[in-house]
């Protein structure tokens, strides 16, 4: 490892630990708070009107709040109230990444690798192969207003990213789907993070503030 890749790991390390810290430092009743105008911003600004672009029920992934996340929770009951698909991320048993299952009702979670609520494999199925989400709300330490992410270090949603875009490539859609960083305001930061080549370029960031949009380079 070269020592200017070495401190650049020390740097994000530290930040983790400092995002973490302001996170964590948020009571309970803050957070559901927060996190209650939070998916409002994200079902207004973002899923309403990705539903009305594309003309029919969308298919989100979402995730099940750990610790002090924000949590996505009244975005699941939307979707389930309006007839939309519900899918999220689960950590393969063989390891290499992430698979989808649909989720269709709160007990369909149970606790995953490190105790990560993650949906039950006896109780929900995988997305059919040739199948992406339109949107995924994604979760994180740390975001920037340029569409920069710091994530948790296991890169399991950049990963998640590269196999919907090969999907992408196989089957003749002009509906891919749109990344949505899910985060309290005190999240975000005025400084470019950094950014690796494999790091998933989000659409949008959506806080208790509002829904930021970004332009992105296609690959």
């Amino acid at each position: 490892m070269s020592a200017e890749r070495g401190q650049g790991d020390i740097a994000k390390q530290r930040l983790r630990a400092e995002m973490r810290g302001i996170r964590d430092a948020l009571t309970s009743e803050e957070r559901k708070a927060l996190s209650e105008r939070l998916c409002r911003v994200a079902i207004e600004q973002a899923l309403i009107p990705l539903a009305a672009e594309r003309g029919r029920p969308l298919t989100v992934c979402a995730y099940a709040a750990f610790r002090s996340e924000a949590d996505p929770a009244r975005v699941l009951e939307w979707s389930w109230a309006n007839g939309h698909r519900i899918v999220a991320p689960r950590i393969r048993d063989e390891g290499g990444g992430m698979e989808l299952r649909l989720v269709g009702a709160p007990e369909h979670w149970s606790a995953g690798r490190w105790g990560v609520p993650a949906p039950d494999p006896a109780r929900t199925s995988r997305l059919p192969a040739g199948e992406r989400p339109d949107a995924v709300l994604v979760p994180g330490l740390a975001f920037d207003r340029q569409g920069g992410r710091l994530g948790y270090g296991g890169g399991y949603y950049d990963r998640l990213y590269a196999e919907l875009k090969a999907v992408d490539r196989s089957v003749d859609t002009a509906d891919p789907p749109v990344w949505i960083g899910f985060a309290y305001a005190a999240q975000t930061v005025e400084t470019s993070l950094p950014k690796e080549p494999h790091d998933l370029p989000l659409d949008g960031l959506a806080t208790e503030d509002g829904l930021i949009r970004f332009d992105k380079e296609e690959s």
